[in-house]
């Protein structure tokens, strides 16, 4: 079997998002991808988790392709989000750690792998008939059909490569010039009324909200179909945004993220690569781990997400304290974007109650209002 074939089988699947970090044993597939198909390059493969999440409930067939070992750093995403959520994912790993693995870090993970995903309940297909490329589409039909992960083992060998591209530095980077100077205040806005401002502002934007209270906030301040109540996959939250940005280039994007999650996270340097120009990530930035007690967070009196989002290539980035800042930030995101604004807030959760609804009912209900409209 070779990358054309791998290619063709999930064409025809109508796959048309493939998130995607490279495995050596597959040169010449990982080099075509971003050819064949809209294409989102990962820094980390959990972050492909998320996109592809995004990318679903704004109408796209997303697939995540990688080398088995990246499957570690992305199962809790795929169980509290594609699981929770009752979404299909599927996964295109080049299987390492055989008999003729020569990388001794490899073995430990992946020899063991089909036994970790059986146990975590996570569908899985091992190509043991390379002239059988069919396999492979069946098991995406079937992530399809029943609405869960699958994961495809390609073992070394399967793969016949048929050529290998080379890569060579961009001809006219973008230029970056810039000149900084933070002049951050004390905060005078809980996360609560930062929340409250953006709710207030939003009319027919396509909100998505981090896990724990920050949803719950939101779902107080003002329930709306077309938000997306994260309920668990801690640092998901912007890239399920960039899923449904890059789907839906006509919907105004708004993810209302926090500063432990984006700190945990490789997503911005992503997001500022795929040049999404309708979405806004705020960091609510209160220097804690707000839903699980406000701990105090490392870095919470030095890192600085607004030049971390600047350093990752976003062009429109802000800072702001009050209320007005807020409201005139969004304002003036969304154009040229991606946006990032810095939102730095006081700790402290409101007493606001759990979000009633199912996760099958927020899914619906959001994937409806972006698919059929009111």
């Amino acid at each position: 079997m070779d990358e054309n074939q791998i290619i063709g089988e999930l064409k025809s699947q109508g796959i048309d998002l493939v998130s995607a970090i490279p495995c050596d044993r597959a040169k010449g597939l990982f080099f075509k991808l971003p050819e064949e198909f809209r294409h989102i390059g990962l820094t980390r493969e959990e972050d492909g988790v998320g996109i592809s999440a995004g990318a679903y409930l704004a109408g796209a067939r997303p697939l995540v392709a990688i080398q088995s070992s990246g499957i570690g750093n992305m199962l809790n995403a795929i169980l509290s989000l594609t699981t929770t959520f009752g979404l299909p994912l599927p996964i295109l790993a080049s299987w390492r750690g055989g008999e003729q693995e020569i990388i001794p870090a490899q073995i430990p993970f992946n020899r063991p792998l089909p036994g970790i995903l059986a146990a975590a309940g996570i569908p899985y297909t091992i190509l043991t008939d390379p002239d059988n490329p069919g396999v492979i589409g069946k098991a995406v039909s079937d992530t399809f059909a029943r609405m869960t992960p699958h994961v495809i083992l390609v073992p070394p060998g399967s793969l016949t490569e048929t050529a290998c591209s080379s890569c060579s530095p961009p001809a006219n980077p973008r230029p970056f010039a810039t000149c900084y100077s933070r002049n951050w205040r004390t905060p005078v806005m809980t996360r609560f009324d930062a929340i409250k401002v953006i709710a207030a502002w939003t009319t027919d934007e396509i909100l998505v909200s981090n896990i724990g209270v920050p949803s719950k906030e939101l779902y107080a301040a003002k329930d709306r179909r077309e938000n997306f109540y994260m309920l668990g996959s801690y640092t998901q939250a912007s890239a399920i945004g960039l899923g449904i940005a890059t789907t839906r280039p006509d919907k105004r994007v708004i993810v209302i993220d926090g500063d432990g999650s984006l700190l945990g996270s490789s997503i911005l340097p992503v997001a500022a690569a795929a040049m999404p120009e309708n979405l806004t990530i705020i960091g609510l930035d209160n220097g804690v781990f707000g839903s699980t007690g406000s701990q105090p967070r490392p870095g919470c009196d030095t890192a600085d997400l607004r030049l971390m989002a600047m350093g990752a290539g976003f062009e429109h980035t802000s800072t702001v304290h009050e209320p007005w800042e807020l409201e005139a930030a969004l304002g003036a995101s969304g154009k040229g974007g991606p946006s990032f604004i810095h939102a730095r807030i006081q700790p402290g959760n409101s007493n606001v109650p759990n979000i009633p609804l199912s996760p099958a009912q927020i899914r619906d209900r959001f994937m409806g209002a972006l698919r059929n409209g009111p």
